[in-house]
């Protein structure tokens, strides 16, 4: 029975493959972006977020942990001062994986670029965490010139509600920038049109 085997082989030895790891992640914490295959990224975004997940927490104890994974003590610093307190709010999926279009030269093999999620200065922003997805919807109804609910007075709820009682209760409806009525006999109207069919109907 095969126990305690984690990440793929990626041909080479356990040794070997563990230091390539710790090397990998090291650089990743320097950068914050590195282009590599996509076998290597996708082991390394466990050891990745692993490391977030201690510089999140941040006692004696977890920093020994990073210590023995971090190969230098800049990027072990920077590990718990600034990508730590990035991601307080975020309670997972601290990197991302980005395909590249063409192979490595030589051997063919499919690249991509691993990165961190909310870093400066990123193409691509992340979806914002759960605890501020109210607050960034907010500012993007500002920046259009809608005024968010919770920005509203208590007097412009009062007006917004009897604005959309009235239009439920006038039942009119905009097609094609003109407002037309709603019929109350729409139904027996369908009704009396379907039988008129019916009786211009030739006989067989």
């Amino acid at each position: 029975m095969k126990k305690r085997i984690a990440f793929r082989k990626l041909s080479r030895t356990g040794s070997h493959k563990w230091d390539m790891l710790r090397n990998m992640a090291t650089s990743l914490i320097a950068h914050e972006r590195i282009v590599t295959t996509v076998p290597k990224a996708k082991e390394l975004r466990r050891v990745a977020e692993h490391l977030v997940g201690l510089a999140k927490k941040g006692n004696i104890h977890h920093r020994q942990q990073a210590n023995a994974i971090v190969r230098t003590k800049p990027a072990l610093t920077k590990l718990f001062e600034v990508l730590g307190p990035r991601y307080e709010e975020r309670q997972g999926g601290y990197t991302r994986i980005l395909k590249l279009a063409r192979p490595r030269v030589g051997d063919k093999a499919d690249m991509c670029v691993m990165e961190y999620v909310d870093r400066p200065g990123e193409l691509r922003a992340a979806r914002p965490p759960s605890s501020r997805q109210v607050d960034v919807l907010a500012n993007v109804l500002r920046n259009v010139g809608i005024t968010p609910l919770n920005d509203m007075t208590e007097a412009e709820l009062v007006q917004a509600t009897r604005e959309l009682s009235v239009d439920e209760i006038d039942g009119s409806v905009e097609v094609d920038g003109e407002i037309k009525a709603e019929s109350e006999d729409s139904g027996e109207i369908q009704e009396e049109s379907k039988e008129r069919d019916a009786e211009d109907k030739p006989e067989k």
